[in-house]
């Protein structure tokens, strides 16, 4: 790398949710930031003047204590409740011959769910009090100003005293007095298996309690993650940063297992940094620096294996075809004897919007040998889901305009009989890990530092069990790591911290 033409504290790259709060977070607290794009797609597109999605879209964590610090902080939280609509019930689930809203009052969700399993009243009203009581205890741990994933002996000794405190213990069974067949177990699965970025088929007790237990959902005006991360930029432009999101990295450069700043791609032009801030993935990360592996870290690669992948199905109909009842958000299980993957378990998204015509955001988890079996197994993937949304929604194929995914390779398909349309080439899918060496209360994967010094990855990984709460809590961890390297920072982190704690 030559000189390079410009110097930054930090550089961001690529538009990640944790990413971009982290730039965000740091530009605020005085550091110079710039964000590259690095190929980042929005999560809505147009075709045929029809609003698509590459991805499920509520969000869940707007009430987390990493969320209300992060967007406290950047003076967001106002605006963001402001356009947040809050839905009720939370979500809905439909099983054969049942159908559950889940409220989000208690008191109105124990009633609900007791009037479809009056067999167990017991095991329901133990189970949502041992929620209710972990919810809070989880919200201090969560909220402590803590690395996550812990790091150092004195952090890992405190977040350990604060596990400890735990109502929940980790290895126990929050659905341990119901029977292994019994559908309340299925109920709470449906939706838990969507949350997070990890392996549906680990699900543990306190990813349940996480997930199920505050039973919140919200959504955005048009894309929810675009409308966040269109306010993250901004901030990041208001606090005297740049936003260059057409711009490629072709290499992290490292001098002395350090990275002291990227080269871009197409062009003869390098930027310098102090640090280098991205939500990639580790793995494509490392490949970025160019550098060899180390043994340990090479280690901790090969510990993430992909068991599943996120299927996202576009499917536009008339609004006037929405059952009477359904809610925004629904979780739909054709047959509980049968594995809660594939079609067997939707989730059903009715996106923003009120005019006569309503996009449907449509996900499937897709076991990783299906998707290995290559493009043509992938292909069946789209009618068998089809075939099942028609049990959730009736005479759905007359009132279909449009079916479209940005996964499969197919072309959309249109109802109306018109020319079809090209298909476009096929997007990868977000893989859900198993992580064979799990970390902290099986919450954590990957750690917060790369195999270089000074290269930081607050993306998906860092604390995959938790999804967007996980991201923004790696988002403050960075941030506070790059804060502390400058004691005058760091005053004004613990300033504004203080301001937003009161």
């Amino acid at each position: 790398m030559t000189a390079p033409r410009s110097s930054y504290d930090v550089i961001v790259v690529g538009l990640s949710l944790g990413a971009l709060a982290t730039g965000a977070l740091l530009a605020r607290r005085g550091f110079r930031v710039v964000a590259l794009g690095h190929g980042s797609l929005p999560h809505r597109y147009d075709r045929d003047g029809r609003a698509l999605y590459r991805r499920l879209g509520a969000i869940t964590a707007h009430e987390s204590p990493a969320f209300r610090r992060v967007f406290a902080e950047l003076a967001l939280l106002p605006a963001v409740r402001r356009r947040l609509t809050a839905l009720d019930p939370a979500w809905q689930v439909v099983m054969p011959r049942r159908r559950i809203d889940v409220p989000t009052a208690v008191d109105r969700r124990v009633a609900e769910v007791l009037r479809e399993f009056p067999e167990v009243p017991r095991a329901v009203e133990e189970f949502y009090a041992a929620l209710s009581v972990a919810e809070p205890a989880l919200d201090a741990l969560f909220g402590a100003d803590l690395s996550w994933p812990p790091e150092g002996f004195w952090e890992r000794r405190r977040a350990r005293a604060l596990a400890d405190a735990l109502p929940l213990r980790p290895g126990s069974d929050l659905l341990g007095a119901f029977a292994a067949d019994h559908p309340f177990r299925t109920f709470v699965d449906a939706q838990c298996r969507f949350s997070g970025a990890v392996d549906p088929d680990g699900l543990t007790t306190l990813r349940r309690a996480r997930a199920h237990g505050p039973a919140r959902a919200s959504m955005l005006d048009g894309d929810e993650h675009d409308e966040l991360t269109r306010m993250l930029l901004e901030k990041i432009l208001q606090h005297g940063g740049e936003v260059r999101p057409r711009d490629t990295v072709e290499r992290i450069v490292v001098r002395r297992g350090r990275a002291v700043g990227v080269e871009l791609a197409g062009v003869d032009e390098g930027l310098g940094a102090a640090w280098v801030v991205t939500g990639l993935d580790a793995g494509a990360a490392h490949r970025l620096t160019r550098e060899p592996l180390s043994r340990a870290y090479t280690q901790t690669l090969l510990s993430a294996r992909p068991r599943h992948y996120r299927y996202l199905l576009n499917v536009v109909v008339r609004r006037e075809v929405l059952p009477v009842g359904m809610a925004r958000r629904l979780f739909a299980v054709m047959d509980g004897a049968r594995p809660l993957t594939e079609e067997n378990l939707l989730a059903l998204e009715v996106a923003p919007g009120d005019g006569p015509e309503v996009t449907l955001r449509v996900g499937a988890l897709l076991p990783r040998a299906l998707v290995d079996a290559g493009a043509t197994t992938l292909r069946r993937v789209r009618p068998r889901v089809m075939g099942a949304l028609a049990r959730v929604i009736p005479f759905l194929d007359r009132h279909t305009l449009w079916v479209e995914s940005p996964h499969d390779g197919l072309p959309p398909d249109d109802p109306s009989g018109g020319a079809p349309p090209r298909p476009s080439a096929p997007e990868p899918m977000e893989p859900l890990e198993e992580f064979t060496a799990p970390g902290f209360l099986g919450l954590c994967g990957h750690p917060l530092r790369g195999d270089v010094e000074r290269l930081l990855l607050p993306g998906r990984q860092a604390v995959p069990a938790l999804g967007m709460e996980g991201e923004l809590l790696a988002a403050l961890s960075a941030a506070r790591t790059i804060t502390r390297s400058d004691p005058s920072k760091e005053r004004l982190r613990v300033e504004l911290w203080s301001r937003v704690e009161s």
